[in-house]
């Protein structure tokens, strides 16, 4: 209604719509194929943020760590039953470890290429199909990198050089 309004033609709306891409480290896809999604959402630095790509996504490998946020609250209840397994990164793991329910299965990964290999072998092992691996830290990344676009762009770097000449996991 909008695009009508300001005589926006339907071609011109639909092919904006569908060369629109998102910013950079915000629920940024890097890997597609029919089995897997990779999504690099290194931006969400609060749960707040990681709530909202938890809530966008089904069967998660859910990477998370760094240093949490003071008073962070993490509300999983609702989101809880997407999470397949959590790889824990950074400094403090424990603090995340009792944010996460006793029903999801977390390991401490301690760095961001040991979780990425992590959730690719349990991928495999488990025969996954139609699943995200998520990293959505919902902390600060100042413990193992400059700022959450190093962070990012690691994470795309490691998917890549393990899931370049995969097309089927």
């Amino acid at each position: 209604k909008i695009a009508k309004k300001f005589n926006v033609t339907s071609k011109i709306f639909f092919k904006s719509i569908n060369n629109f891409q998102g910013l950079p480290h915000r629920q940024e896809v890097i890997f597609m194929n029919k089995q897997l999604i990779c999504v690099n959402d290194s931006k969400a630095t609060s749960f707040a943020s990681s709530f909202y790509s938890l809530r966008s996504f089904n069967r998660i490998y859910w990477i998370l760590g760094g240093l949490p946020k003071f008073k962070d609250n993490f509300y999983l209840r609702d989101v809880s039953h997407k999470i397949i397994k959590v790889y824990v990164i950074g400094k403090q793991p424990k603090y995340f470890q009792a944010k996460i329910p006793k029903k999801i299965p977390c390991l401490v990964s301690h760095n961001v290429k040991k979780a990425v290999q992590q959730a690719i072998h349990d991928i495999k092992k488990n025969k996954d199909k139609n699943c995200t691996i998520l990293f959505s830290p919902a902390a600060a990344s100042f413990d193992q990198f400059n700022n959450f676009e190093d962070r990012g762009n690691y994470f795309k770097f490691l998917v890549k050089k393990y899931l370049r000449n995969v097309q089927y996991v």
